[in-house]
């Protein structure tokens, strides 16, 4: 493992140099590296119960810093893309990682393989809209594993109405703004742009969501939880106040509605205080790692640390349940290393905001074809392209910045034009050849079809006229032996004259100029020729 780490290490040093000409040190790198893996992938994993052990957060203020993590996460998106060995050293570290999680909540080995009894999994809307496919394959697919990892092991699954309203809500704001050029936290407008969804598809969507969840996943929507116990209840003021204090919301609404749900799951637990995930009764599965550290210092005892809290984020449930059974989700790791990465490559809302600015002020100095203007607004490419330049850095963000990334759309059609007409040429000279060697093949398969005809044809006329001449010398030889010549001789003694003349004159005059029947026989041997060979062809190669 260490030869793997220094290998890794190395060519992220490596590919910094080469593609971004930055050279970083051994100790910068692995600081980096250690720095993503904190932020994506939770590698200190106590602070998920004890405040305590919570790591100070990653500054992403340092420009430098910012720069060294999006090298990182570019370096590992490039390294699973060409398939290079150093992205499979990642998945071991990520595996490490997952399993550290779930040792920490699985201090006694023997309950890992523990079933879930009774207990409801709740999901944030986040998270179904990423296990729905909403936000591209990249997001879906761990989403998908947890959720079928869970319903192998008896889970109950579950989803509150007002997270269906709040996907909606989503939705409805994709719709309404599928070409406005406003950020995306989601993802959502960009894969439903890639996928050339209209507004009448995404309403399609909104109708069909509830049976999409309930046929796809068998989630049932819960519209309420009663308050039949009032000692369950919760003070939705004192968790407000720290959400409010601690987060920042897009607006009141939303806090509103995760109060709502750690409140639902309290009462659902009845006052139990569980120290396995699989008793708890009720827990809700968020990917919003500060909604689940906040409510996790909320309900923090100290005198019983190991309380499982309300709210879990979905990467802490995930490594629980692949230690369970990792055998039955392999690729779980990788989906989900890729998954971090798709979205740590994706440029932050102050950089997309920034970038937005810069090319209002562009297409007012510049003119740029329609084309254009939709790849700078609404394409992938040109995220990661912003992203390559900036590297997160907003303020390296100017007008020249548009015209790169625009030079490099044109250097890329290009290229593609290039490939593509080197493909053509490419198929062209595949396709001379094919006929090349299509001509010779039948013109030797005719050859040997007319050689065949010929001797058999040539076998035919032999057998043929042989048999002719034959006959043709038997009947003479029997008309002669059967005639009586003495009888014609005294009754016709001119025409016994006649018949002596042409057996004694013939033959001689034959004999003085070498004249011979062969002749005769050539040529009806090679009339028969050429008429077994048009029957042949006829009758197996159909005329031709």
């Amino acid at each position: 493992m260490m030869g793997k780490h220094e290998k890794l290490i190395q060519d992220i040093i490596n590919y910094a140099n080469e593609k971004y000409n930055k050279k970083i040190s051994i100790s910068e790198t692995e600081k980096a590296l250690e720095a993503f893996l904190e932020k994506h992938q939770l590698v200190l994993l106590g602070s998920s119960l004890n405040p305590s052990s919570i790591p100070p957060a990653i500054s992403t203020d340092d420009k430098k810093e910012g720069q060294e993590m999006y090298i990182i996460s570019d370096f590992i998106k490039n390294a699973h893309e060409s398939h290079s060995v150093s992205f499979e050293y990642i998945i071991d570290i990520v595996k490490g990682t997952m399993l550290t999680n779930a040792l920490f909540y699985k201090e006694d080995i023997a309950t890992l393989n523990m079933k879930f009894k009774g207990t409801e999994v709740f999901f944030d809307s986040t998270f179904l809209i990423y296990a729905l496919g909403y936000a591209g394959k990249a997001q879906q697919e761990p989403c998908l594993e947890l959720i079928n990892m869970l319903r192998s092991n008896n889970a109950i699954l579950r989803v509150f109405r007002h997270n269906i309203e709040e996907m909606i809500g989503i939705l409805e704001f994709c719709k309404n703004n599928l070409t406005k050029k406003v950020h995306d936290p989601h993802g959502t407008i960009n894969n439903f742009l890639d996928k050339g969804y209209s507004s009448i598809d995404i309403d399609r969507i909104i109708y069909g969501i509830e049976n999409e969840l309930k046929e796809k996943f068998r989630i049932k929507v819960i519209e309420w939880v009663d308050y039949d116990n009032y000692s369950h209840v919760i003070s939705h003021e004192e968790l407000h106040e720290r959400l409010e204090k601690n987060m920042t919301y897009r607006n009141e609404v939303a806090r509103e509605r995760d109060v709502h749900s750690v409140a639902a799951i309290m009462r659902l637990r009845k006052g139990v205080q569980p120290r396995h995930i699989e008793k708890s009764g009720a827990i809700f599965v968020t990917n919003n790692f500060a909604l689940a550290r906040n409510v996790k210092e909320h309900f923090f005892d100290e005198e019983d640390p190991k309380k499982i809290p309300p709210v879990l984020h979905d990467s802490i449930l995930t490594n629980i349940m692949w230690l369970k059974s990792p055998s039955e989700a392999p690729d779980l790791p990788r989906k989900k290393l890729i998954a971090e990465t798709f979205a740590a490559t994706q440029p932050p809302e102050h950089v997309w905001s920034r970038y937005l600015e810069v090319i209002n002020i562009y297409t007012r100095t510049h003119q740029i074809s329609d084309e254009s203007f939709v790849f700078l607004h609404y394409s992938q490419a040109a995220r990661e392209l912003v992203m390559d330049i900036t590297m997160g850095d907003e303020d390296i963000i100017s007008t020249g910045t548009i015209s790169d990334i625009l030079n490099e759309k044109a250097r890329r059609e290009q290229k593609k034009l290039d490939e593509l007409s080197k493909c053509k040429e490419q198929e062209i000279n595949d396709l001379k050849r094919q006929l090349r060697d299509s001509k010779e093949q039948m013109a030797t398969t005719t050859e040997l079809q007319e050689n065949r005809v010929n001797s058999l044809a040539k076998k035919r006329a032999k057998i043929t006229s042989n048999i002719i001449f034959v006959f043709l010398s038997i009947i003479i030889g029997l008309s002669i032996y059967l005639s009586n010549f003495d009888k014609i001789k005294n009754e016709y003694p001119m025409l016994s004259k006649i018949i002596i003349i042409c057996l004694v004159v013939i033959p001689t005059i034959m004999s003085l100029f070498n004249i011979n029947l062969l002749p005769c026989k050539k040529k009806l041997s090679d009339y028969l020729v050429h008429k077994f060979k048009a029957n042949i062809n006829y009758k197996y190669f159909k005329g031709d």
